[in-house]
């Protein structure tokens, strides 16, 4: 059998703290009352199917890359898709005990990258392993 991707799962899968929709909806509303935009859900389901994906992964990797590049290319909310995917990613991590290394450049090269549909989800796996510690 060959092996195409090495997988890093998390220790123990039970301990992992997933983000539920309502804690991203949370996050969604604070990013528009601080920074400004439009307010509202253009598709919850979009958004709850983001979440229930998230919990399959077996690595924190997989899982952070579900909800930021499921957020980001979905498009949830009305207005701040890219903002709340970066902080629910990144609070995903914080939760899990890791954070996101990347410089704000970086990160938003990145997530511009995805938006143009210039990154596909496994090139997107690879760049948060190599920006997580």
């Amino acid at each position: 059998m060959i092996t195409i991707f090495t997988y890093d799962p998390i220790v123990n899968m039970d301990k992992a703290k997933y983000l539920t929709t309502e804690e991203i909806i949370a996050i969604h509303d604070e990013i528009i009352n601080e920074t400004g935009g439009h307010s509202g859900i253009l598709s919850y389901s979009n958004l709850d199917f983001v979440v229930a994906q998230s919990k399959i992964p077996k690595t924190i990797e997989r899982i952070a890359t579900t909800l930021f590049y499921g957020i980001l290319t979905s498009h949830p909310f009305v207005d701040g898709n890219k903002r709340t995917a970066i902080v629910s990613t990144e609070t995903f991590l914080k939760e899990n005990e890791k954070e996101l290394l990347a410089t704000d450049d970086e990160l938003w090269e990145t997530v511009h990258k995805m938006s143009e549909g210039k990154l596909k989800f496994e090139e997107v796996v690879i760049w948060i392993k190599k920006n997580i510690k």
